[in-house]
């Protein structure tokens, strides 16, 4: 195995492998995208429809770019697509970040591309007359092709793509192939040069189309727009530089890195944006416009490492957020290029705003934001996958603290619920073999029509999100200074306590006359995916979802010792069935270590919840194996769907040593680094240094700490200690220093014993 460190070279980009996860455990594979860091083109190979899983596709059918996809083939031109697709093999094939190059075995043309912000260049190697195809689908209008330059529109949902294509050497014919909306250009390579073709697109306009594909793509250099393409990837990839570790350990850890830096997209085009918002192209004012992001998936860990490593990207993007509340009424939740997308549940633009704010991120139009904020949190509904004015549902929680569960069909009760509980496996056996729902749902006819019958009412999760986003909410109101508004709020930030069931030592439904649902199961119950009561999985992870009062839910549980046994029992609970029947109700929680599922968001950040109770050496232990069991440097290198670098960016919080458990609270809890050293560059000529000694597989627990020469004891540092500089050095050892940081005193900040209106 190579010995050799990132620092040696500093060609950080050679180690990015985009090929990690397109192998999946879960939904949906990664891809190995060429993209630069934010940008607007995007290039994947489109391969065999219905093979999800990219890496065990069998053949190539083009390779997209926005808009389109183009082809080549040496078979003559049919209107089945299938005709000029080609197998190919991942032998034959680099994946990096900047360039991919693949053998199209049934015709044997090489294929390379690469790209630039808003373009993409193609170059095919083939020795004798090869079909090249642009295909953009049943929507694209044509608008011209004369052989050499192609250009067209396709409509999109709430924005249009344009794109402009242009071949260096004109083809011989072209035209449409019979019944088909794909373009054909029939190429004839001169001895030894390849075809080659650039393409830009906008969301704007044609004429900015072809004005991005020249500006980027000033000649017919592919080399040259390789190299660019390099080295945008390692200036991107230099804000943290790691030595030792292993060479998986590194390509793990920039990978991950890639995956985070694609999303959110910059879509600002010579000083000018188009809005999905309101449907108009509106000026930047020397501030780019972003989009493309899912809140629920990256608030947690990918956007605050983006707070760390490009601190101006990440303000301009909670200021995008700010101006999509402008142009179209409402903070966006998965804002894309046409708008917004009602997907999962919460208000986390609250918690971007609310991590900006905390960070001095702030040039962001503060009030505007609040003023979106407080609407989400007054006047919108907490519907799941739901974009609707309050209803009777959210009226209820504003009045109570709580939203409700369906009631209790009477035919559904039982008279014992706790022997209903015992008797749960017999219960599942005469459901098999044909359910994957094992527990009955219990609940009357949604009656409320605004709830989403597939996704329905998710009512635990529902409660215990929206506590944590009324939390950021507070935090922006006292930087207002609205107190009263802020102590309202941080009120509604305790409603979780509404949901903490004490029999069970678990979160679990209510109604809205104020009784328990039962019978209940907090493994099993609430349908698929949990989502009657949850949101993709069960009680045993959304219990813990109160990242903004940890305290607080330690308290409710009993007390510390209270608290770590039940954080221990979540990492050894079984199934109840096999796995693989669970995993039958609920698809989402894959990556399992007991009931622990790091395969999806929720899970996130609970193995850092010791460091709260007094046992950080278990947090310790806890991230190691988690590191080691479910990430890898393979195509099956990620245990869940990677949701735009969510997944990828625990990792590199995790790998570096430490992580964001609340995003809103500039805090970072320390964790296990996996690297001797790791070196962020903060800004200003500032860096911050972890230094792990005698780190090893063995050796993943805290012996002692220093930051900055002086003994460090807590668990935890500030954002403002990281942005400062300095230095934290980590003394490792295998066996655990159990008194390290275990003090009550030493505990990260909660919002009941640290912060007002607790």
């Amino acid at each position: 195995m190579k010995k050799t460190t990132a620092t040696e070279d500093h060609n950080w980009a050679s180690y990015v492998n985009t090929n990690i996860g397109t192998l999946s455990y879960k939904t949906w594979s990664t891809s190995p995208t060429v993209q630069l860091p934010h940008g607007m083109m995007e290039v994947d190979p489109v391969t065999t429809p219905g093979i999800g899983d990219k890496f065990l596709a069998d053949k190539i059918f083009g390779f997209s770019f926005g808009p389109a996809s183009v082809m080549v083939s040496k078979e003559p031109l049919s209107e089945r697509r299938e005709t000029a697709a080609s197998a190919f093999d991942h032998d034959q094939e680099e994946t990096r970040p900047y360039v991919y190059r693949v053998l199209l075995e049934d015709s044997d043309i090489e294929a390379e591309m690469t790209v630039g912000h808003r373009s993409a260049y193609f170059r095919f190697h083939s020795n004798e007359i090869a079909y090249v195809t642009i295909d953009g689908g049943e929507h694209t209008k044509l608008h011209r092709n004369d052989g050499r330059i192609i250009e067209g529109e396709r409509a999109e949902k709430g924005y249009v793509s344009y794109f402009s294509v242009e071949l260096k050497t004109a083809a011989s014919s072209f035209g449409v192939v019979d019944k088909s909306h794909r373009i054909y250009l029939n190429c004839e390579p001169r001895q030894g040069e390849p075809i080659e073709l650039q393409a830009g697109i906008s969301y704007i306009s044609l004429e900015q189309a072809r004005a991005n594909r020249q500006q980027e793509l000033p000649d017919w250099n592919f080399d040259a727009a390789v190299s660019r393409a390099h080295e945008a990837w390692n200036r991107a990839l230099a804000s943290i530089e790691v030595e030792g570790g292993t060479e998986e350990q590194r390509t793990i850890f920039y990978t991950a890195m890639y995956r985070t830096l694609q999303r959110m997209r910059k879509i600002t085009e010579d000083g000018q944006y188009y809005s999905g918002f309101d449907g108009r192209v509106h000026e930047a004012e020397g501030r780019d416009f972003y989009t493309s992001d899912q809140l629920w998936d990256t608030y947690r860990c990918a956007r605050p490492l983006q707070s760390i490593i490009e601190p101006r990207v990440f303000e301009d993007m909670v200021y995008s957020l700010v101006r999509a509340f402008e142009q179209g009424g409402l903070l966006p939740k998965f804002p894309y290029p046409g708008g917004d997308h009602a997907v999962m549940i919460g208000h986390h633009a609250a918690s971007l705003i609310a991590d900006a704010c905390s960070k001095g991120l702030d040039n962001i139009d503060l009030e505007k934001a609040y003023e979106g904020m407080k609407k989400d949190a007054t006047e919108m509904s907490l519907i799941p996958w739901r974009t609707v004015p309050a209803t009777e549902l959210d009226r209820f929680y504003h009045e109570q603290g709580w939203f409700p569960a369906l009631p209790v069909r009477e035919e559904a009760k039982v008279a014992d619920p706790d022997e209903w509980r015992k008797k749960l496996w017999d219960l599942v056996m005469e459901k098999m073999p044909n359910q994957i729902t094992w527990v009955p749902d219990v609940g009357v006819d949604e009656w409320v029509p605004e709830v989403d019958p597939w996704h329905r009412r998710q009512s635990v999760s529902v409660t215990l999100e929206r506590a944590y986003d009324d939390w950021c909410v507070a935090q922006v109101a006292l930087k207002l200074g609205r107190e009263e508004e802020a102590d309202r709020l941080l009120q509604r930030a305790g409603n979780y306590r509404h949901l903490f069931r004490p029999d069970l030592g678990l979160m679990a439904p209510r109604t809205a006359e104020g009784e328990w649902v039962e019978p209940f199961d907090p493994k099993l119950s609430g349908g698929f995916a949990g989502e009657g009561y949850f949101a993709e999985v069960n009680s045993w992870i959304y219990t813990f979802h109160v990242q903004h009062d940890v305290e607080g839910l330690i308290r409710l549980m009993g007390g510390r010792g209270a608290f770590v046994q039940k954080l221990d029992e979540l990492f050894t609970e079984q199934y109840i069935m096999e796995k693989p029947w669970f995993l039958g109700q609920f698809p989402d929680m894959s990556g399992l270590i007991g009931m622990y599922a790091h395969g999806n968001e929720p899970s996130f950040h609970i193995p850092y919840l010791y460091n709260y109770a007094g046992a950080p050496w278990k947090t310790q232990r806890r991230i190691r194996d988690i590191q080691c069991l479910m990430y890898n440097a393979g195509p099956a290198g990620l245990c869940g769907d990677d949701d735009i670098g969510s997944l990828s960016s625990w990792y590199v919080f995790s790998a570096m040593g430490f992580y964001p458990v609340c995003p809103g609270r500039p805090v970072y809890d320390i964790g296990s680094p996996l690297f001797e050293k790791t070196t962020l560059h903060v800004g200003e000529g500032k860096t911050f240094v972890i230094e792990a000694r005698n780190v090893s597989i063995a050796n993943k627990y805290i012996q002692s700490a220093v930051l900055n020469g002086r003994p460090h004891q807590r668990p935890w540092f500030s954002h403002a200690e990281l942005i400062s500089g300095g230095h934290l050095a980590l003394e490792m050892g295998p066996r655990p220093n159990k008194s390290w940081g275990s003090s009550p005193e030493d505990a990260p900040p909660s919002m009941t014993s640290h912060e007002a209106g607790g």
